[in-house]
């Protein structure tokens, strides 16, 4: 089902059986409430964008398995919601790209390693493997001196292995430093002087002495906690136990019993590794960029040296699409949505009722997409607008003779120079728009009296960005599991920074920024009223999709038919 539908954060990991996927417009993705853990097929993809306010429509979808390709329209694909690619099943992931270097000098390299990716044994291409292609001629001389697990994220650190026959640890006797992002908040005590754990784990030999793992919380937000993690030894699962042991359990760790999967992969990150460099013997401390998503998934701000986040303030993220019209037009053409075409499409030509001869107005049009579908479904002449002008120019390749397109803001619509319309779209961009009254107020003075006005929005009981998510029951023996959506906040307002392509970011590809805002429900109802408009009708819609067979099923089936993830809201303007 979704939440966001957009590509899943860093380290995603395809789902097993079916499930939830999203439907986003431009900008929103991410990481708002990722999609059911670790169950379901990918579904559409998405994403919300915000631009001087204006949004766009995007279409993804919950997932679930499909069968047939990406739909098809006038002979153009279409479809996917702005916002962001899903990434690919793992059975066809593309090999991973070449590892980021982090630092390195004639002694030592560290490498960034992406989750998923196993250090020495496993699957390859192996980051040891990686790293000896990068070598060269070397290759037989770097040797790793630590190894974090496969789930992890983060610093490996390579040693040069020629004039010496200590092994690569005793060189350097490396530290590690992990981030994780963990399920439940500390108490204010525990959050300001740490926690220590000491307990045996479960691959211990039982030597030595006891494992101890010292936890600081660096963040909270949205039920979840960033953590730093320092273990003494540093044995493999060390970290993920304790953390389990007092009940924080990492995100996205079902092996210990963690009900949330909010970025569809372990969240633990290798940050930071403290060596004695072997030159000199100084002591070092090398940085490692930890995801954006760690933060963003607690509704925060992620500091400027995080993995996949532009520098910029969020503020700045409102001053247009044209920065991410190419990388999402592209989206368009290459995916697809059966949401887009079962569930969106034929719910707004149903509300719109288009009839032949009228005049409608597409705000924030995108590439046209809706606007192309009503003047097939009826003979209507169709107006669309966005406010990036390298979307209108993808719109206006599309265009037949009853479409036209012109760059304005959705904001300033009574600075739009045209007659009054029979009706007006809007479809999955009012959460992408700063200035909400200011649409709803122009929408008015452009319609006709008893003219229509047809909003399609993400729904935003269900959908939180930062503040929603899925979950599970614990999946006891004889008892069927329960998918549930939980939802730490509803009626704060709320405006969310989004790195729309988080997938992508953690296999190499640069940034894609935008902004969404959350309100609720009596928002956009009350907005309405102000303007003079008259709500003449209200639809919450859910996916059709069906999982594909397996242990959850069953649970996302139910969730999918019972949790909405769009509404749609009907305005009409008074006659007199």
């Amino acid at each position: 089902m979704h939440d966001s539908d957009a590509p899943r954060p860093s380290g995603d990991h395809s789902d097993r059986s079916g499930g939830n996927g999203g439907y986003f417009s431009k900008g929103q993705r991410s990481h708002d409430d990722s999609r059911p853990p670790r169950s379901g097929n990918p579904g559409g993809f998405g994403g919300n964008r915000g631009h001087q306010g204006q949004g766009n429509r995007g279409f993804g979808g919950q997932g679930g398995g499909r069968s047939g390709g990406p739909p098809r329209f006038g002979g153009n694909r279409f479809d996917a919601p702005r916002g962001g690619p899903r990434p690919e099943r793992e059975s066809r992931a593309p090999r991973p790209p070449k590892p980021v270097i982090v630092y390195k000098d004639d002694s030592i390299l560290i490498i960034n390693k992406l989750a998923g990716v196993p250090v020495l044994r496993g699957a390859s291409p192996t980051v040891c493997e990686m790293v000896d292609a990068l070598t060269g001629a070397r290759r037989r001389r770097m040797r790793v001196a630590h190894i974090i697990e496969d789930q992890c994220s983060g610093g490996v650190l390579f040693v040069s292995m020629r004039d010496t026959e200590d092994s690569p640890r005793d060189q350097t006797h490396p530290e590690t430093t992990y981030l994780a992002l963990v399920e439940g908040v500390f108490d204010e005590e525990k959050a300001q002087m740490g926690e220590t754990v000491s307990a045996p784990v479960s691959r211990s030999t039982g030597q030595g002495a006891t494992p101890s793992t010292h936890i600081r919380v660096v963040d909270s937000g949205n039920g979840l906690s960033l953590v730093q993690v320092r273990a003494r030894p540093d044995l493999p699962g060390q970290v993920r136990e304790h953390l389990a042991m007092i009940n924080h359990p990492i995100v996205g760790d079902h092996d210990h019993k963690c009900t949330r999967d909010d970025l569809h992969r372990l969240a633990l990150h290798a940050h930071q590794i403290r060596i004695s460099h072997p030159e000199d013997d100084s002591m070092k401390r090398y940085k490692v960029p930890a995801p954006a998503s760690f933060w963003i998934v607690m509704g925060k701000q992620p500091p400027a040296d995080a993995a996949g986040v532009d520098a910029q303030p969020a503020e700045e993220t409102e001053q247009g699409w044209d920065h991410v019209a190419g990388w999402y037009d592209k989206l368009l053409q290459d995916r697809g949505s059966d949401h887009h075409e079962r569930v969106i499409l034929p719910g707004v030509t149903r509300l719109i009722d288009p009839q032949p001869g009228e005049r409608i107005l597409d705000i924030a049009c995108g590439q046209g997409i809706v606007s192309e579908h009503l003047v097939h479904q009826a003979d209507v002449e169709v107006l669309g607008v966005d406010v990036s002008e390298r979307l209108i120019e993808a719109a206006n390749t599309r265009s037949t003779q009853r479409t036209s397109y012109m760059v304005h803001d959705a904001q300033s619509l009574e600075t739009l120079e045209s007659e009054p319309f029979d009706a007006v779209v809007c479809v999955m961009a009012l959460m992408n728009i700063a200035k909400l009254d200011n649409v709803f107020r122009g929408v008015a003075g452009k319609l006709k009296p008893g003219g229509r006005f047809v909003a399609i929005i993400s729904h935003p009981a269900f959908r939180v960005m930062g503040a929603s998510a899925w979950g599970w029951t614990h999946e006891e023996r004889g008892a069927r599991p329960v998918q549930f959506r939980r939802i730490d906040r509803y009626m704060s307002e709320g405006n969310t920074p989004i790195v729309m392509n988080p997938g992508e970011v953690a296999r190499g590809a640069a940034p894609i920024t935008t902004m969404t805002h959350h309100r609720p429900m009596s928002t956009y109802v009350n907005a309405g009223a102000k303007s003079g408009l008259l709500l003449s009708g209200c639809e919450e819609w859910v996916s059709d999709r069906v999982s594909e067979p397996g242990p959850r099923a069953h649970a996302e089936n139910i969730a999918r038919q019972e949790i909405p993830l769009f509404m749609a809201l009907r305005f009409v303007k008074p006659v007199s």
